[in-house]
């Protein structure tokens, strides 16, 4: 099976030979003229299972779906865009990434977000989001790539600021400094297998922490952490 696909402003060819690639992705089909092809081999769908945190025996469907979006990211870093772990959510029209390491509450923040802006926010992606310079604006936009709850729309969005999420008993906001955050912000987003690739993410974080401001937010699971987040970020 094969198909072109638009992901991050990007219309490729992706051949496929799981049908859940297809399901997953079917929103962002394009008739676009693609500017690459693409396929998971079998060493790609080996390499994901060989370097998945889980102890657990994957289907190739899924393996195949995961291997297309490495090697996405990797060829997409020629064109400026760039994959970060988090979750993007967009309230009246600008976006708010929050990153943080897995398990720390990056689903439950976001979905906090829902409950306190009702139909003024929308889940732009909720784990893997892309970005994306353009005209000295940083944009992200939402990917079938979305996590274990599948929250995501196929859309673009202007960023407006990225948050560095903690556990904490109160709820706390705070902008930090370029140089602290680019240490955290490295962790998060997709690292390159190649030199190239790894000096071209560098150069695209050094811009990033030019354009959009950062925050530590210390927050528990109340839903003032989201009114504190808004009000400390807007």
């Amino acid at each position: 099976m094969r198909g072109v696909y638009k992901f991050g402003g990007l219309p490729v060819e992706i051949k496929y030979r799981g049908d859940l690639f297809g399901e997953y992705a079917k929103e962002y089909e394009t008739d676009e003229k693609p500017l690459f092809t693409m396929l998971a081999t079998d060493d790609d769908l080996a390499y994901e299972q060989e370097h998945s945190e889980e102890d657990v025996e994957y289907s190739k469907p899924y393996l195949e779906f995961i291997a297309l979006y490495r090697i996405f990211c990797e060829k997409a870093l020629e064109y400026g865009v760039f994959l970060c772990h988090g979750s993007v959510v967009e309230v009246d029209g600008e976006s708010y990434l929050f990153t943080a390491p897995s398990g720390t509450g990056k689903t439950t923040h976001t979905n906090l977000w829902l409950e306190h802006f009702g139909d003024r926010a929308v889940v732009i992606n909720g784990d893997k989001p892309l970005m994306k310079i353009e005209d000295d604006k940083v944009y992200v936009f939402g990917t079938p790539w979305d996590g274990k709850e599948h929250m995501s729309v196929n859309k673009k969005s202007p960023l407006k600021a990225i948050c560095f999420l903690e556990r904490a008993e109160e709820n706390k906001i705070e902008r930090i400094e370029p140089k602290e955050a680019s240490i955290m912000l490295l962790k998060q987003i997709y690292r390159p297998r190649d030199m190239a690739g790894m000096n071209a993410t560098m150069d695209f974080v050094e811009k990033l922490l030019e354009i959009v401001p950062m925050y530590n937010l210390e927050c528990n699971v109340s839903k003032d952490a989201a009114e504190v987040a808004y009000e400390g970020m807007k």
